[in-house]
Formats: C-alpha cells, sequence, structure tokens
C-alpha cells in the first residue's frame, strides 16, 4: 500500500491558515489595546450637549416649512427604564404628567408639531474619544471632555471644560468671566472661532419660511411677518424666491426683523428642548449671515445689531470698503478695504456681536474684527436690567442690491439657576478652583446637570472631592469625532439603524 504523503501545495494552504489565524489574533490584540489606551467608542446618553452632541431624540420635519430639527427623548417621560430607547415608533407624548412646554416647535416657522403623531427615537451619537491625553497634556478651556461622574465613578459624563485649576468663574449674562491665577479683575473668556461656530443656535433661515398660509398651531409671538415693511417701500420681502429685495435709495433705508419673534427666540427658546422659554435667560449675542448679490456698481448694505441699548453697525460698501461703527457715538472701531464687489456677483456676508467683540466678515477674507472691553459695564450691561432685548436691523442705500440665503443666530447663554436657586460660578456667586480641579458646563444649559449644580461630593479611594468640581484623576480623555450619529432605517420595522447618517459625522469643537 503506497504511502500517502501531503503535497506542497497542502502545505503552502497550511501555513497560509496558520498566518491568517495569526493575523487575526494580532489584529485582535491591536484593537483592545488601541481601545484600552489610545481611543475608545462612547454613546452620547442625554441631551445635555445638545445640539453639538445629541443624545437619544426625535428627528422631525416641519410641516409648514420643512426644517429638519432635533427633539429630545428622555425614557423616564415615558416610562419606560433609564436608558431604554424603542425600536418602533411612539408618540411624542410623554405618558403620565405631561408638561405642555415640551411640545417641539419649528424653530423657523413656530409651527407646534402634533405630539400623538408617531416617530422612532433615534440613539444617541456614537462618538471617538482620546483617551489618557490629559496625561501627557494639560486640558484647555472649551474642550469636550469625558470623565467620570465624581458622585457615582462607575459612570462615564460628557461636558464642556470652562474652569481650569486656580481660576475663579463667574457667569454673567450668559458669558464666562474669570479671574486667573495671579491676576485680580474678572475679564470675558472669548470663545475660539472654531467653537463659536459649533454654538450658535439658528432661528430664522429665509430658505425655510412659510410662503403660503400655514397649517396647525404656531407660537404666539411669531404669527406675521419676519420684517416690517412698510407699503411702497423701496424694501420687499420676496416670499417665492426667498429674498429680501432693495430698489435703490438716496437715503438710508431700514428694516427691523420681528421684535416679537426676535424676543421668543432669545429667551431661552432651544427647539430641541420644546416650545419652552425662560424669561430670566436673555441672549442679546446675535449674528447675521446671508449672500449679497449687487445691482449697481455703487451702494452699501449694512446690519445693525443692538446690545444694551447700544447699537452696532456693519457696513459693506460696494466699493469694497467694510466698517464696524458704534452708532450713538459715531466712532468707527474698525474699518478695512477689500475688493470692489461686481455686479451681479453673490458674495458672502457676515456679522456678529458675541463675547464683546465685533466680528464682520465678506466673502472669503480674513474677518474684520472689533475686540472691546472686558468688562460687562463698560458694554452698557446693568444687572438690574432683566429684559435687555437685542435688535437686528437692515439698511440700504445707493444701488439695488438683493439679499438672500438669510440666517439669523443667537449665541449659547449659560443659565444661572435650574429654575429654583442659583448655581455655582453663576452671577453674584464666583466660585474659585483649587489644584487639579476642573469645571464643566453642558452646551444646552437649560437642561444640563453639571458642576454649577452637583450637591453630592466627589467619591475617591482614599479621600472626598469638593461638589461641583471634576478632579484631574477622573478625567478620561478629549472627544474628537463623531463616527455614527444615529443611523436611518430602511422602514420603522427594521429595529436596526442601518443606513450611516453621513451628512452628520463631524469633528467635535
Amino acid at each position: 500500500m503506497p504511502k500517502i504523503t501531503r503535497t506542497d501545495h497542502s502545505r503552502s494552504a497550511l501555513v497560509q491558515f496558520k498566518e491568517t489565524i495569526e493575523s487575526l489574533i494580532i489584529a485582535f490584540v491591536l484593537a483592545f489595546v488601541f481601545r484600552a489606551f489610545v481611543v475608545e467608542a462612547f454613546v452620547i446618553p442625554t441631551g445635555s450637549m445638545a445640539d453639538t452632541l445629541r443624545g437619544a431624540h426625535f428627528r422631525l420635519t416641519c410641516p409648514n416649512c420643512a426644517y429638519d430639527f432635533n427633539y429630545g427623548f428622555l425614557s423616564k417621560n415615558y416610562g419606560m427604564p433609564e436608558g431604554a430607547i424603542p425600536s418602533y415608533p411612539i408618540s411624542i407624548k410623554p405618558s403620565g404628567n405631561y408638561d405642555a412646554s415640551g411640545v417641539p416647535c419649528c424653530p423657523m416657522c413656530g409651527t407646534y408639531i402634533k405630539t400623538d403623531n408617531q416617530y422612532r427615537p433615534s440613539h444617541g451619537d456614537r462618538i471617538l474619544v482620546l483617551k489618557y491625553l490629559y496625561q501627557f497634556t494639560d486640558p484647555e478651556m472649551w474642550d469636550v471632555v469625558v470623565f467620570k461622574n465624581p458622585p457615582d465613578p462607575p459612570q462615564n459624563y460628557i461636558k464642556r471644560l470652562i474652569g481650569l485649576p486656580g481660576e475663579t468663574i463667574e457667569v454673567i449674562d450668559g458669558d464666562i468671566y474669570k479671574t486667573l491665577p495671579g491676576e485680580s479683575v474678572a475679564r470675558i473668556m472669548r470663545k475660539p472661532d472654531r467653537v463659536q461656530e459649533y454654538l450658535w443656535i439658528p432661528f430664522y433661515d429665509s430658505d425655510y419660511q412659510v410662503s403660503t398660509k400655514p397649517q396647525g398651531r404656531r407660537i404666539k409671538n411669531d404669527r406675521g411677518d419676519s420684517f416690517t415693511i412698510a407699503d411702497g417701500s423701496v424694501w420687499t420681502e420676496n416670499n417665492r424666491l426667498r429674498q429680501l429685495e432693495f430698489s435703490g435709495s438716496a437715503q438710508p433705508t431700514e428694516i427691523e426683523f420681528s421684535q416679537g419673534k426676535l424676543r421668543y427666540a432669545t429667551q431661552g427658546f432651544c427647539a430641541y428642548n420644546g416650545k419652552s422659554t425662560d424669561p430670566e435667560s436673555i441672549c442679546s449675542d446675535l449674528q447675521m449671515k446671508g449672500v449679497l448679490t449687487p445691482g449697481a456698481s455703487s451702494g452699501s448694505f449694512a446690519v445693525i445689531l443692538g446690545k444694551y441699548n447700544r447699537l452696532y453697525r456693519g457696513e459693506f460698501s460696494f466699493d469694497g470698503t467694510c466698517t464696524i461703527t458704534e452708532l450713538v457715538s459715531r466712532e468707527v472701531l474698525a474699518r478695512e478695504k477689500f475688493t470692489a464687489l461686481k455686479p451681479g456677483k453673490p458674495v458672502k456676508i457676515s456679522f456678529a456681536n458675541v463675547d464683546h467683540a465685533l466680528k464682520l466678515r465678506l466673502d472669503d477674507n480674513e474677518p474684520l474684527r472689533y475686540m472691546g472691553p472686558d468688562m460687562p459695564a463698560e458694554w452698557g450691561y446693568d444687572r438690574e436690567d432683566k429684559f435687555h432685548f437685542g435688535s437686528i436691523t437692515m439698511s440700504g442705500q445707493g444701488g439695488a442690491f438683493v439679499l438672500s440665503q438669510i440666517k439669523l443666530f443667537r449665541d449659547t447663554h449659560y443659565t444661572n439657576s435650574n429654575g429654583m436657586t442659583p448655581g455655582r460660578a453663576t452671577e453674584g456667586y464666583p466660585f474659585t478652583l483649587g489644584k487639579d480641579e476642573f469645571f464643566v458646563m453642558g452646551d444646552n444649559s437649560p437642561l444640563s446637570h453639571d458642576s454649577r449644580f452637583w450637591k453630592e461630593e466627589g467619591v475617591g479611594l482614599d479621600r472626598s472631592y469638593d461638589a461641583g468640581v471634576v478632579p484631574r484623576d477622573y478625567l478620561i480623555g478629549r472627544a474628537f469625532f463623531v463616527y455614527w450619529p444615529g443611523g436611518y432605517t430602511i422602514n420603522d420595522k427594521n429595529r436596526l439603524a442601518v443606513i450611516p447618517n453621513v451628512g452628520n459625522m463631524r469633528f467635535i469643537q
């Protein structure tokens, strides 16, 4: 009987199989090491960082203006266990005690979404976190950090880093003020541009306005036209084309954005939280963006933003000159000449008043800036004046132009209380951090339980930590990327979100 031997081919197959298994084992080991020591994935559980990062939420579309927005989902409001997210459509209206202020409301046109309609909640954003980054570098203000919950260390939280060791913090009129180590005077902390872009809250977009008779109920202050335009004015609001048209005038001619709409939007309104507002939290930091198309070689367009009864004018002349002026004193705060505008050629424009600074931008040029005084009183702030609403006015002079893609925003406004008592580090209650102590807050300030309101002391292995602080040892890492922002399903019967929401994948600022 002949002896059976393995051929070179069979040996080669066995070697390849062995090498494949070894490669898979090495890959798994590296993946586990990478996860344990470099990057780890987390799921956002709540809406305390919305809309920067979203917890479980409903994705809604306004039936009147077709604007897409997010509305937070909390399992406890629906009689479900904490963290439970149903895999089937449910009514937006919670069971049990129903808070009418939680009715979802379109931020663009003010339409209430019917709460009996059924929607399937989306899971929270899935993010990547650089672990142990802070073992090699110090945390920086405005970082979005993941950390162990001081009173309950096995639980992970995510917030924005506001205060660093040795600093004295105070929230004044929604802004962050600090007395830094070695200094004796508090000054405002201005957000970097990359962070500020994520913290603007939109409340008007000319591309999402109702051009026909609206359906359903709308908020009281949001009825009527967005801009006050008199009959026979050189200004026209073209609802069909979703733009403002200026036919030309020798004298400056102004139109004002509706005060009713502006007041509603800037009193703590956030579509993620429902239609509720907070009259104690009035934000007067505003921004206007748009596209300007000159119809002539000469003329100008200006945006006038009001804050603390002062008016700041950002002007775009068709010859390319951009100017920031304080209107009461007539003082020119900043001016620069750019390339002249061409008739018929659209350019992007923006003007913002935020964090005691003014920023005007023409197309892709570097912004023209004015950095104002650091203290609120020097801007006209009076803490006894509880109703210091802002204002938005637009002005045209000279040749005709068209203004399209108009967008209005308010800044994120950090609140001073949770509805009952003033919080830690809020106005009139400055808070000083000790060595290796950090202060954190959520971007969705009205609904964020954070350093301002923690009552329990932190729990350590052999010590306790002061209430309201995150010790350095409890910092896990910095959140840097949303890799799966609540996927879509093929249909409501499919329990898995199998289609990635690619358009919302983003770096975290």
